[in-house]
């Protein structure tokens, strides 16, 4: 069969086309060639590459495309800021931040800008970032209605009401958000109050709910953010294990603590699970100084690591490494952002900008993370 030529069309010369010389605008290259060569490309400039011809915006949305682009791209993780007063969210970049950590001997604030997060025409009104994955943010509106959101296509999609009555207080309510790469399924893990701790499951791929069995855990809200680190989430259950649930199996488990055994004389206190990277962490007070840990390898007790040769200074919650960096981590405080290298034990404030003049810096807290995809719930649900 001939090879198509799909990356300049000769009928309507692209815009992607106008930017080269004369004598390159007939190149024609292999399909196979021209994908590949997509596969590498960020998420909004792909967007934006729908619009060069059919066959690229039909290559482009194609769902096999979007899954091995999401796996093919390593882009820089973006935090969300959520507005207590006014619910709006914010992003920014933490590449932004790369330029001015490997400057030594340099303790000035590092400006990042901000910008507003909209859906269509309007800012999506959130009360809460339940969780996010491949690009997609679980989140809950004000009137508690639960949405699939990506921030980078501005797609906004509602997830069916379960098919039971929950209850009104909030804290007995909270979901989870994870993938299942064998399936290539996203699960919502919802649970509530009762008598007992009533799961129930849902599954994009099949558009709806499933009641598992009572958890043998309390998974209401107990001041300590979930987490989900290889295909599990995980809630601190006490001082000698972290409860996990798998979305692949849809079972629970217990992750052992027994290394904290190590400081038998020493009055130890857990503050969070975090994941860290790819990892599972463990943010603790050890005598009154704060520690990180992680495990190496995930499910083997003895792996647990101090990651932090130098004990933090205050208590900030870690929200993520800073891709690119050597071993920096923004924290997260009351009311400020940080980066802490955890080599030098340098502590570098993170001075937000692009707000708009009314709003308070100390009104913004980072309640995620996500990375740049084309990922869409419509892919499973149409």
């Amino acid at each position: 069969m001939e090879s198509r030529s799909v990356l300049f069309p000769t009928k309507a010369p692209s815009p992607f086309s106008r930017c080269l010389p004369p004598s390159c605008r007939a190149i024609s290259f292999p399909p196979e060639i021209i994908e590949a060569i997509l596969h590498l490309l960020p998420a909004k400039s792909l967007g934006r590459f729908k619009s060069v011809s059919k066959t690229w915006n039909s290559l482009i949305s194609d769902p096999q495309f979007i899954k091995k682009h999401i796996h093919h791209l390593q882009t820089p993780t973006k935090l969300i800021l959520h507005s207590e007063y006014t619910d709006a969210l914010h992003s920014f970049d933490t590449d932004q931040l790369l330029p001015y950590l490997n400057i030594d001997n340099n303790d000035d604030d590092i400006p990042a800008t901000v910008k507003e997060l909209f859906f269509g025409s309007a800012p999506m009104w959130c009360q809460e970032i339940l969780g996010s994955c491949n690009g997609l943010v679980l989140a809950k509106d004000v009137h508690c209605t639960i949405f699939l959101i990506n921030p980078t296509t501005q797609e906004l999609w509602k997830v069916p009401t379960p098919p039971f009555a929950l209850p009104d207080i909030d804290w007995a309510v909270s979901y989870e958000f994870g993938y299942v790469s064998s399936t290539d399924d996203y699960k919502v893990l919802l649970s509530f109050q009762r008598e007992n701790t009533c799961v129930s499951v849902y599954s994009l791929r099949n558009n709806s709910w499933k009641e598992l069995r009572i958890s043998p855990y309390d998974l209401g809200d107990s001041g300590f953010l979930p987490v989900v680190v290889n295909q599990h989430f995980h809630r601190y259950k006490d001082s000698s294990s972290i409860a996990a649930f798998s979305f692949v199996t849809e079972e629970f488990n217990e992750i052992n603590l027994q290394f904290l055994d190590l400081f038998v004389d020493k009055s130890v206190a857990i503050y969070e699970v975090v994941a860290i990277g790819e990892k599972l962490g463990l943010f603790i007070s050890v005598g009154g100084a704060y520690e990180l840990w992680v495990m190496e390898d995930y499910g083997v007790a003895n792996s647990w690591t101090r990651i932090c040769p130098h004990q933090l200074k205050d208590y900030s919650r870690p929200v993520c490494l800073v891709e690119g960096s050597n071993r920096d981590m923004v924290l997260n405080g009351e009311g400020d952002i940080v980066v802490f290298n955890m080599d030098k034990r340098r502590y570098r404030n993170v001075r937000i900008q692009g707000f708009p003049e009314e709003y308070v810096i100390e009104e913004f807290t980072v309640r995620g993370i996500y990375v740049e995809s084309l990922e869409s719930a419509k892919r499973f649900v149409k």
